[in-house]
């Protein structure tokens, strides 16, 4: 598999533990979120929903970028000046490498068929999402603030809102992300009295106010890739119906009566307004399908959060969001795939080369999933570009036993037992190339041939 797959899968398998992570851990905190006002429970389950994307791109490319990297702190070898000195190879230093996570490329090539399957679906349903919005804007009549004539104390002159007509709908929606349209059923306007539709156009006037269309296409974008996750369609259900609550709550605020407001929603409810699922992408009057939670929120007599219990609040959700971050960074998994075609190249005797002559000998010994053998060790210099001045075999001619052999896509990163560590790269089925970690940053790669 290509590294492009592989970084992808490892994307998606970290998508799939970490969106769950935080969604859970959103849904613990549910309740103690719903004290505080709408728009700050919106802002934090957006906020929550923006992380549990984030986090897997960030620590797949984290782990990817930093494995295989070892530092040695005080690195003991090699040349310095001229490159006369003539030292032993004994490097030294310990290095946490990120474990591999062994999946069969077959099951990695599903996943990814299933995974663009999905992608493609949901891209199609947006597209023809958005052609219908579109549609819906375009046939819409408009209407005159004469026509309306309570949208005068509703919509302030500082936003420039069309009013428009459509027989298309049952349920007002809010549409346009620069260019704001509110759109009214055309069949009920005639059955609305002005209380109702004051009701209707304050609330559709707030989503225009908050930039609700243009976050909630946003939203629907960028967690496009993972919206088959059960996580992300509870974060993004979550973020509708704060949505509505913090409509409603600028609503009730503006028309002054929460009561009355409560039952206009009750008498809108009966005329059988209902979400136009076609249109999707819009902004309606009844999104979120928590029309009897909207309506509790308005009628209970609730304290407002005072300035220490927000604060507190802040603090609890920080410090839960931050541990959520610190677990999911921890519990990340990289892949390694096609490892038996990779791992047969690997196994054989391989001489490390110096001006036409062996100066070493590693025998590397696949067994199962893991790597065995030995390496002879050996006596070099560098020059000052890095190039080897000279390579010889050590007076001690006993193998090293290699202690431990990951598999690293197309490298192949070697420990031997006295802490000496090589990541082996090939170039072809005989030809690789040799990279010690702990030695100075200039060092070239040593050539290694395989022993037919």
């Amino acid at each position: 598999m290509s590294p492009a797959r592989e970084i992808l899968f490892d994307l998606l398998f970290n998508a799939l533990m970490q969106i769950a992570l935080f969604a859970i851990l959103a849904a613990a905190l549910s309740r103690l979120i719903a004290k505080a006002r709408a728009k700050y429970q919106y802002l934090f389950y957006s906020f929550v929903l923006l992380l549990s994307l984030v986090a897997p791109a960030v620590n797949t490319l984290w782990h990817r970028h930093s494995r295989g990297v070892a530092e040695d702190p005080e690195p003991r070898v090699l040349s310095s000046g001229a490159g006369t000195n003539y030292g032993a190879w004994i490097l030294r230093g310990g290095s946490q490498q990120h474990e591999s996570f062994i999946i069969p490329p077959g099951f990695q090539r599903w996943m990814i068929g299933a995974w663009t399957v999905l992608v493609l679906l949901r891209l199609t349903r947006f597209g023809r999402a958005v052609r219908r919005v579109h549609r819906l804007k375009r046939e819409a009549l408009e209407l005159s603030l004469a026509d309306v004539g309570v949208a005068i104390q509703i919509i302030e002159s500082s936003h420039r809102v069309a009013l428009l007509k459509s027989p298309a709908i049952d349920d007002p929606v809010t549409v346009g992300a620069f260019h704001p349209a509110i759109v009214l059923p055309s069949k009920l306007l005639a059955c609305l009295a002005n209380q109702e539709l004051s009701a209707i156009l304050a609330h559709e006037y707030g989503h225009v106010r908050r930039r609700d269309f243009l976050f909630h296409v946003v939203c629907e974008l960028i967690s496009l890739p993972v919206a088959w996750h059960p996580g992300t369609k509870y974060l993004l259900s979550k973020i509708s119906h704060t949505r509505e609550l913090a409509c409603d709550d600028y609503a009730a605020t503006r028309l002054g009566k929460r009561r009355s407001y409560a039952n206009t929603l009750l008498r809108l409810a009966s005329l059988s307004l209902h979400i136009p699922r076609g249109n999707a992408i819009a902004m309606g009057f009844f999104d979120g399908d928590n029309l009897e939670a909207r309506i509790r929120v308005l009628t209970e007599k609730r304290a407002p959060l005072s300035r220490a219990g927000l604060s507190g609040l802040v603090l609890a959700t920080s410090i839960a969001i931050s541990a959520g971050a610190v677990l999911a960074h921890a519990m990340s998994l990289q892949t390694s795939s096609d490892l038996s075609a990779t791992g047969e190249r690997f196994a054989g005797s391989w001489h490390w080369m110096f001006e036409g002559k062996s100066f070493a000998t590693m025998t590397l010994v696949r067994s199962g999933s893991k790597f065995t053998g030995s390496v002879t060790q050996s006596r070099i210099a560098l020059k000052r570009d890095g190039s080897l001045l000279r390579a010889d075999p050590s007076d001690d001619t006993t193998p090293k036993q290699i202690t431990k052999a990951t598999l690293e896509g197309s490298s192949l990163h070697v420990t031997v037992e006295d802490g000496f560590q090589f990541t082996v790269t090939e170039k072809d089925d005989t030809n690789a190339e040799i990279h010690p970690v702990g030695t100075p940053p200039n060092m070239k790669s040593i050539s290694a041939e395989k022993v037919r």
